[in-house]
Order: structure tokens, then C-alpha cells, then sequence
């Protein structure tokens, strides 16, 4: 795929500050870049909309929405958005279906959410959720820091007569638990590296992350306290990163779906995360399942509900996400894409749809097979068990992966896969976007300067023009307005409709009698009629719907 830039190494946020000012200095009639926040470590919060500003305003076309790095290490995400509109401006004025995509919709892209938390990601040994800010910070344990200088945290294990852990006699790397009869022998306790804070040295343990805050925890849906949920906050949007995107969203009503950008897992995830899916709107669920099967053309990834599939623990699930809020607070359609999948690649490929919990040897089978992945590419990940001069412990060993850039994000060799494969479905996704049009239209002269005007408004895309079943019940939707113009008119000259279907919910299927059945088209097109009064040449009818953009159309009256 052409573009402007390299995507073979992980961009820092001066890079994408760069990349994004190269674009709408480059691009004026394409792109335009906007600053949300401000962090208080001088770093911006960026917006870009893109669409052929010549070809009518960003809020009069449909738009998809596209976001990254809510959570700080999970870098890959920016650099799919970030391809994503290098894409479609790089190829505006050669690919005629690229220049027809940004001519017609409109894309807003938050490339990076987490600026000052993947910072410390890119450019430290340390690990972190969302943001480096303190957060209910304990004062006594193991925290993470590089004890033996190479840039990495890894595992660090002490030997502990009383410890739990074993070394594995037929892998260099693994550990395994004590069986009950292990009375004598050798054992550990493994921490992350790190160094004790507070409390004896021989009474380990590790502390809470003092970055525990975690940006999808905060949005104001399903939301709740630190009791139930880490890293939530101490109330929805107290994260300012979270308020900009918030008001963003609420800013830019032609929002008719989002895609958040997360890894790792190669999943794509579909609300409602609080419930099941049983439990939501069929056709809405319809919908997600369609869209994501492209999802999984594209990147073999597999389109799952979050509730059903992905909650480890549906009594107290995960909340306050992003993709909730949209879906069930705005009922916009709303996909978490889950990237990188480094398990499928060791030929363990995790069953979304067997909630049981592994068991320790299947996941020391696991840990053993990523190993093997990463001597069989020549990956630089890996380091054997070391002994090290520790400043409290005296004497400890290091090893392990190191996971950043091998099981969160993919090695740089693989990026370009990921990236691609996000863009092309991206631009599928987009497409699904509901579309606004003016099929027929019909004039009869009633008399002397006076004429019936009617015309056909349609709707030519795959969703509904109000998004979801779920909007609808939110009261989250603005009708289709029709209006007529260059003329007088003897009953309103702006007629409502309210709404048409996409051909999403067109009844159709296979059957084994008439084989192929198309059984109704659910209102994907109306009539509006207009009197009118004129002595005008021509007049005309615009359509307008909120999330389906608008249609036009000039007609010339019979003399």
C-alpha cells in the first residue's frame, strides 16, 4: 500500500506531531488538525478531520470516527491510525475510490489518546496502563524499575526456601509451581524487576502500579468507583484525556461509527460489555456480526460480543469503556479492534468462545511456545537467566522476554502487516456508513405557475440512517429533512421523515425451496411531495439526515 511515510518502526509523539503537521500543510483542502488538550508536560492531544473540504462542510457527510493509545503501551494502535491517513491523503488524486471516499465522508482521527503515558512507554524501562500520573499509590512492595540496565523489565526471581516456584528442568526459561511433595530442593519467589519499597526484605511482594489510572475505565457509562473497578477514577471523566474525546464525540453529530484502536489479542469486540448479547437489540447485533466478518476477511481476526466472549468475570466485568458509552449512551456503532495476535502466531490461538481459564500447564505451554517463536525469528527478546547484583536483595537472577514489542505490540519486522491489514478494513468499515440520496423525482404543472414536486429520498447505504436500534430507544435521533427551495410553498416547505432503513435490514436468505429470497426492503426509501408556487426556471430539494449526510438535487419545472 502507497504511502508517505515508513510504518517499520514505532513512532514517539514528535513524530506524529511531525507526520500529522506534514498532512495539512501539505493537504489543505483534505485535512485540517486540531488540538483538544494540552497535557501539563506540554504535549497535545491531536484531532485531524479529513474529507474534501471543496466538496461541502466535514458535518454535512457521514463520519466515521477512529482513535488510539487510550492505553499507553498499546503503541500499534497508532501507528494502524496513523497509516490509516497517511492512506487516503497520499492517495487522494491517484485512486479515484480513495478521492470518492474523502469527496463523500468524513474521518476524524485521534492518532494518539495517551501522549504523555506512551512516552514513558517508547522512551523508559517502565510499564504503565494509561498515563504516568500517581494513583492511589501504595508505599511498600516491589515496584518495576531496570535493575540491570537494559532498558527492559523483565522477571526477577529470588530464591526463597518458602517460595512457590521451581525451575523447569526441560526449559532454560520456565518455571513451575511446587507439586505438594516438593519438601527439598530449590526455590523461588519470581517479582517483576524491581526494587522493595517500605516493609521487611524478607517478606516480598509486589505493590499495586503506581500509574494504575486506566483511561477505558473512565467513560461515563456503566461506570463505577475503585471498590469495583481499577484504575476507574474517582469519577467518570476525571481524566482530562477522557473529557477531550468525550466532547469531541458529542461535538461531531455526523459520528455514525467509531474504531478504538487497542492490542493485544487479534479480536475485533463488539458491545454491549455489560450484558449479554441475548440481552441487546438482534438486529443491532446483526449488524456488528456482518460488518466484523469483513474484519475478518481482512486480517483473520474474529468478531466477538465483549460480555459474552471476552469478560473473564461477567458478575464484575470491566466497565466504563469507550465502546459502551458510544454504542449504549449514543448509540453509535462502536468496535474495540484488539490488535496483534502473537499466540495464533505460536500456534496457540486462544478459544474466544470457551470461557473456561487455563490451567498453569497450559499456560506454561504458552510461555514455552512464545520462546520457541522468538528464537525461530531471530527475535532480539529474549535473555536466559541472569545473576545479578541487586542494591537490597544482594543477589538475584533476570530473565525472560521482554514483552513490549513481542507479545503487546508486534516486532517492527511484522508491523507492516498489521497496519495494512488495519487500513483495509477500516476503509470497508467506513463505507458502511449510511448514505443519503435522491433516487426519482416527478413534476406536475397543476396551473399556472404551480406544480406537485415529487421526489423519491433513499438511503443507499448499509446502515439505517439513525446507526442502531439502540439510538432509537436513547431518543438519540434526528429526523431526514426534506426541504424545497427557490419557490413558495402551500404547506411546509421542510417535511420530515423519520428515518430509512439501510439494506442491513433488508429480509433476506437462503432458502432451500426458492433457493435465493429477498422478502422485504424495510423502508429504504420514501416519497416527499411538495406545492409550489414559482415563476422560477428550476428549484431545489435538498435531503439532509444528521448521520447520513446530505442529497441534492436541481429540477427544472415544466413551462
Amino acid at each position: 500500500m502507497k504511502t508517505t511515510f515508513k510504518y517499520d518502526y514505532y513512532y514517539d509523539y514528535e513524530t506524529i506531531r511531525k507526520n500529522c503537521q506534514y498532512f495539512v500543510s501539505n493537504y489543505p483542502e483534505l485535512a485540517k488538525m486540531e488540538v483538544l488538550y494540552t497535557t501539563s508536560k506540554d504535549r497535545d492531544i491531536i484531532a485531524l478531520t479529513l474529507t474534501n473540504f471543496n466538496k461541502g462542510n466535514e458535518l454535512a457527510k457521514p463520519a466515521i470516527y477512529i482513535d488510539a493509545n487510550t492505553h499507553a503501551g498499546e503503541v500499534c494502535g497508532s501507528m494502524v491510525a496513523m497509516h490509516t491517513l497517511d492512506y487516503l491523503l497520499t492517495n487522494y488524486y491517484e485512486d479515484a475510490k480513495i478521492a470518492k471516499m474523502l469527496d463523500e465522508y468524513t474521518f476524524y482521527i485521534i492518532p494518539r489518546i495517551s501522549v504523555d503515558g506512551s512516552e514513558v512507554y517508547l522512551k523508559s524501562a517502565y510499564r504503565l496502563r494509561s498515563v504516568d500520573r500517581d494513583y492511589l499509590k501504595e508505599n511498600v512492595g516491589i515496584y518495576q524499575e531496570d535493575i540491570d540496565g537494559d532498558n527492559c523489565i523483565r522477571m526477577m526471581r529470588v530464591k526463597n526456601p518458602l517460595g512457590k516456584w521451581k525451575k523447569d528442568p526441560t526449559h532454560e526459561l520456565a518455571m513451575i509451581h511446587r507439586e505438594p511433595d516438593d519438601v527439598e530442593g530449590e526455590f523461588y519467589d519470581v517479582f517483576i524487576e524491581g526494587m522493595m519499597e517500605g516493609g521487611p526484605l524478607d517478606d516480598l511482594f509486589e505493590q499495586k502500579n503506581r500509574w494504575g489510572l486506566d483511561f477505558n475505565r473512565n467513560y461515563p457509562f456503566g461506570w463505577f468507583g475503585e471498590h469495583r473497578q481499577k484504575g476507574s477514577g474517582p469519577y467518570p471523566l476525571s481524566n482530562p484525556e477522557n473529557k477531550a474525546v468525550v466532547d469531541f464525540v458529542l461535538a461531531h453529530p455526523n459520528i455514525g461509527v467509531v474504531l478504538t484502536h487497542h492490542t493485544c489479542g487479534g479480536v475485533l469486540l463488539y458491545p454491549p460489555g455489560t450484558k449479554s448479547e441475548k440481552l441487546a437489540d438482534k438486529d443491532d447485533m446483526k449488524m456488528f456480526k456482518e460488518i466484523g466478518a469483513m474484519c475478518t476477511k481482512e486480517m483473520d481476526y474474529p468478531c466477538i460480543n465483549v460480555f459474552d466472549n471476552f469478560n473473564d468475570d461477567q458478575e464484575f466485568y470491566p466497565s466504563g469503556a469507550f465502546d459502551d458509552w458510544c454504542y449504549q449512551e449514543q448509540g453509535i456503532l462502536a468496535y474495540t479492534m484488539e490488535l496483534w495476535d502473537l499466540r495464533k502466531r505460536c500456534g496457540k490461538s486462544i478459544n474466544w468462545y470457551d470461557n473456561s481459564e487455563e490451567t498453569p500447564s497450559q499456560k506454561l505451554e504458552v510461555f514455552k511456545a512464545m520462546v520457541d517463536y522468538a528464537i525461530k525469528e531471530n527475535l532480539d527478546v529474549l535473555k536466559p537467566w541472569t545473576k545479578v547484583s541487586h542494591p537490597q536483595f544482594k543477589e538475584v537472577e533476570i530473565g525472560g522476554i521482554a514483552s513490549k514489542f513481542f507479545y503487546q505490540n508486534p516486532p517492527t519486522k511484522f508491523l507492516w502487516q498489521e497496519v495494512e491489514n488495519g487500513t483495509r478494513f477500516t476503509l470497508r468499515y467506513a463505507l458502511s456508513l449510511p448514505k443519503l440520496t435522491i433516487l426519482n423525482h416527478e413534476v406536475i404543472k397543476l396551473g399556472e405557475d404551480t406544480y406537485k414536486v415529487d421526489v423519491e429520498i433513499a438511503n443507499k447505504g448499509y446502515l439505517p440512517t439513525y446507526i442502531s436500534n439502540e439510538a432509537k430507544k436513547l431518543n438519540k435521533v434526528e429526523p431526514i429533512r426534506v426541504s424545497i427551495l427557490n419557490c413558495e410553498t402551500f404547506d411546509e416547505n421542510i417535511k420530515q421523515i423519520d428515518g430509512l432503513s439501510g439494506y442491513a435490514l433488508t429480509d433476506s436468505d437462503y432458502n432451500y425451496y426458492s433457493n435465493i429470497n429477498t422478502s422485504g426492503h424495510n423502508m429504504l426509501k420514501t416519497k416527499v411531495s411538495f406545492i409550489i408556487k414559482t415563476k422560477a426556471l428550476d428549484v431545489k430539494v435538498l435531503a439532509f439526515a444528521q448521520k447520513a449526510g446530505k442529497a441534492e438535487i436541481v429540477i427544472t419545472l415544466p413551462r
